[in-house]
C-alpha cells in the first residue's frame, strides 16, 4: 500500500521548523542584547553595539536588535564607523570590520599569543586609523586596516618613567625596549576633536596630538588614577572621567585641569553629548552625571547596572550597561 502526502501536508511539518529556527534566533539576538555590552557606535541608518564573547547586534530604531554573524568569539570592547565601513577591536588583539554596516564582519587582525586586548579604535577617514589598548599598545593603519603596524609612544610614560628609560637605552637598547612595554601604561580611550586627537589612560595619563597620532604631549594634572574617556563637547568644554567619580575640565585659559564634584565614588566610564548644553558622563552602579552649564547633577538609574557607555539617538539615550541595552 502506497501512501501520498500532499504539498500542504509537507508544508505543514516543515513550518514548525522553520519558526523554530527563526526563534531560535530571536531567541539568542535576545539573550545577547541583555549580556555585557561595552560600546556602540552608528552607521549611516544602523545602530551597533558590541560585547561579550564577540557579540555584536545592530538595530535600525533602537527597539528591535539583530545579532549578528561574527567570526571571532573575544569580547568586543569598542566599535567605530564612518558610513557604512566599521572596525571593531577586542581581546586578543582582534580588529574586525564591516563594509556594509556591520550586517557581517571579517577579521583583520588577531594575535591571541599577544595577550594584550585592545579597548578603543578611531578612524580618521576610511584609510587610516589608530587602535590602542592595554599596557601602551598602538596600531596604526594607513590603508583601512589591510595591514596594522605596532608603533612605541614612550611620550605616554611618565616624566619619572622617561628619565629612567633614557638612563637604560644609553646602554642597553633591548632592554629598553623591554622595559618600556612593561611601563606604558594602558591607553583606554581615543578621542578627536578637530585636528586634535586626546588620549585617557592609567595612571594619570591624559595626552593630546596635533599630527594624527604620530606624536604626543602628556598634559599635567594633579591626579595619578585611571582615567576612562577624555572628550571635548560640542560647546568645546574638554572634559575627562576616570576612576572613583572622578571628573576634570581643562581650563583652556589658565591650561590647568580643574576637578568637578560629582557626587559619587563610582567610576565615570565615559562622556557623552546631548547638545551644546547638555553633557552626561556615565558610570558604574547605574550613575549618571549631567552637565548643564555649571550645573552638576546627579542621578541613578534604578537596577544600578554599570553604564559603559552611549548614544543619543533621536529623542532618547540608547546605553550599553553590564546588563545589555537600556533605554535612558
Amino acid at each position: 500500500m502506497k501512501f501520498y502526502i500532499s504539498s500542504w501536508a509537507i508544508l505543514s511539518l516543515i513550518m514548525p521548523f522553520c519558526l523554530v529556527a527563526q526563534d531560535v534566533e530571536s531567541f539568542h539576538a535576545n539573550l545577547a542584547s541583555k549580556s555585557l555590552l561595552l560600546d556602540i557606535s552608528r552607521t549611516e541608518n544602523q545602530l551597533v553595539v558590541v560585547g561579550e564573547r564577540g557579540h555584536i547586534l545592530r538595530s535600525s530604531d533602537g527597539d528591535v536588535w539583530q545579532q549578528v554573524a561574527v567570526p571571532s568569539v573575544a569580547t568586543l570592547t569598542a566599535v567605530y564607523f564612518i558610513g557604512d565601513q566599521g572596525w571593531a577591536v577586542g581581546h586578543d588583539a582582534t580588529i574586525l570590520f564591516s563594509q556594509d554596516a556591520g550586517l557581517s564582519w571579517q577579521v583583520q587582525y588577531s594575535d591571541p599569543d599577544f595577550d594584550r586586548p585592545l579597548l578603543d579604535v578611531l578612524f580618521l577617514d576610511k584609510q587610516t586609523g589608530i587602535a590602542i589598548g592595554a599596557y601602551g599598545i598602538f596600531f596604526r593603519t594607513i590603508d583601512g586596516g589591510l595591514n596594522w603596524i605596532r608603533e612605541l609612544h614612550p611620550e605616554f610614560v611618565s616624566a619619572l618613567d622617561r628619565d629612567y628609560l633614557d638612563e637604560i637605552r644609553l646602554e642597553d637598547e633591548a632592554f629598553y625596549l623591554q622595559e618600556m612595554n612593561s611601563i606604558l601604561p594602558h591607553l583606554n580611550r581615543i578621542s578627536q576633536s578637530g585636528d586634535t586627537l586626546y588620549i585617557a589612560g592609567e595612571a594619570g595619563l591624559l595626552a593630546f596630538s596635533e599630527d594624527q597620532g604620530l606624536s604626543w604631549t602628556r598634559m599635567d594634572i594633579d591626579y595619578s588614577g585611571s582615567f576612562f574617556d577624555i572628550a571635548e563637547t560640542d560647546s568645546g568644554r574638554l572634559l575627562a572621567s576616570g576612576l572613583r567619580g572622578h571628573l576634570f575640565e581643562f581650563d583652556k585659559q589658565q591650561q590647568v585641569w580643574d576637578r568637578l564634584e560629582t557626587g559619587t565614588k563610582s567610576s565615570l566610564n565615559s562622556i557623552v553629548t546631548i547638545d551644546d548644553n547638555h553633557t552626561l558622563i556615565v558610570g558604574n552602579n547605574g550613575n549618571i552625571v549631567e552637565l548643564n552649564g555649571n550645573q552638576i547633577t546627579l542621578r541613578q538609574t534604578k537596577d544600578s547596572k554599570a553604564i559603559n557607555n552611549a548614544m543619543s539617538f533621536g529623542q532618547r539615550l540608547i546605553a550599553v550597561t553590564g546588563d545589555g541595552i537600556k533605554h535612558l
